[in-house]
C-alpha cells in the first residue's frame, strides 16, 4: 500500500465534515526550542535544511461523542534554512507543511484542515475558497477517505520566499475526523523544493488519536 500525495488538485470544498484550523505566524525562530526532526540535502552547493520544533498533537476526546469522530489539537514550528555562500539571495524556494493520515477503515470518511493566515503571501490551493472571518481570510481543504484501510499526504499550503531562511509557526491546530473506524494516525511534515526542484522532507513521528 502507497503514500498518496493529496495537495492543490485534490483539495475540495465542503462543509465542515472534518476539520482543523490552522494559525500560521511567520517570523523568526524562537532560541532554546527543541529540534524533533530534520533532514538536509544539498542542491546547487546550498546545503537546505528542513526542521520540525516543538511538535505536539494531542487527541482529545471528539465534540458530540461520535464513536466515528476523532479530534487533535497541534503546536510546532517548521523551518527551512538556506546554508551556503549566496544562499540569503537565494530565489524560487517552496516551504510546504502538510500530514500524512493513515485509517483503519472508515464510512464516508474525511479529514479536512480549515486554517487561517495573515496573508503574506501564501498561495491558496486552486479548489478552495478563501473567506474573510474577523480580520483573517480562511480557505479549507480536504481529504476523502477510502472505506479500506489507507495512508495520504494531504499538503495543506506552501508559499514560495527569497532568501537563506523561513519558519512558520502552527498555533492551535485543531483537527478533527469523521466516518472513521479505529484510530486515526497523523504525522506532520515540513518541505523544502528549490528552485531547480530538489526537495527535501522532515516528517515527524507519527501520533495516535
Amino acid at each position: 500500500m502507497g503514500i498518496k500525495s493529496r495537495g492543490f488538485k485534490a483539495a475540495r470544498n465542503a462543509a465542515v465534515a472534518g476539520a482543523a484550523v490552522l494559525g500560521l505566524v511567520f517570523g523568526a525562530g524562537t532560541a532554546g526550542a527543541e529540534v524533533n526532526d530534520q533532514n538536509r540535502i544539498v542542491s546547487d552547493g546550498l546545503e537546505v535544511v528542513v526542521t520540525q520544533e516543538d511538535t505536539q498533537i494531542n487527541g482529545v476526546p471528539a465534540l458530540g461523542g461520535s464513536p466515528f469522530n476523532r479530534e487533535f489539537f497541534h503546536n510546532g514550528r517548521g523551518t527551512v534554512n538556506l546554508i551556503g555562500d549566496g544562499a540569503a539571495d537565494a530565489e524560487g524556494t517552496t516551504f510546504q507543511f502538510g500530514y500524512q493520515f493513515a485509517w483503519a477503515a472508515s464510512i464516508n470518511g474525511a479529514i479536512g484542515v480549515t486554517y487561517s493566515t495573515p496573508g503574506l503571501g501564501i498561495d491558496f490551493k486552486n479548489d478552495t475558497t478563501v473567506k474573510v472571518a474577523d480580520i483573517l481570510p480562511q480557505a479549507y481543504v480536504e481529504l476523502e477517505l477510502t472505506p479500506a484501510p489507507g495512508i495520504e499526504e494531504l499538503i495543506v499550503t506552501e508559499q514560495d520566499f527569497k532568501g537563506d531562511f523561513k519558519t512558520v509557526q502552527f498555533a492551535n491546530v485543531h483537527g478533527t475526523a469523521s466516518g472513521v473506524i479505529g484510530a486515526v494516525q497523523v504525522r506532520p511534515f515540513v518541505r523544502a523544493i528549490t528552485a531547480n526542484g530538489d526537495n527535501v522532507t522532515t516528517y515527524g513521528a507519527p501520533w495516535t488519536v
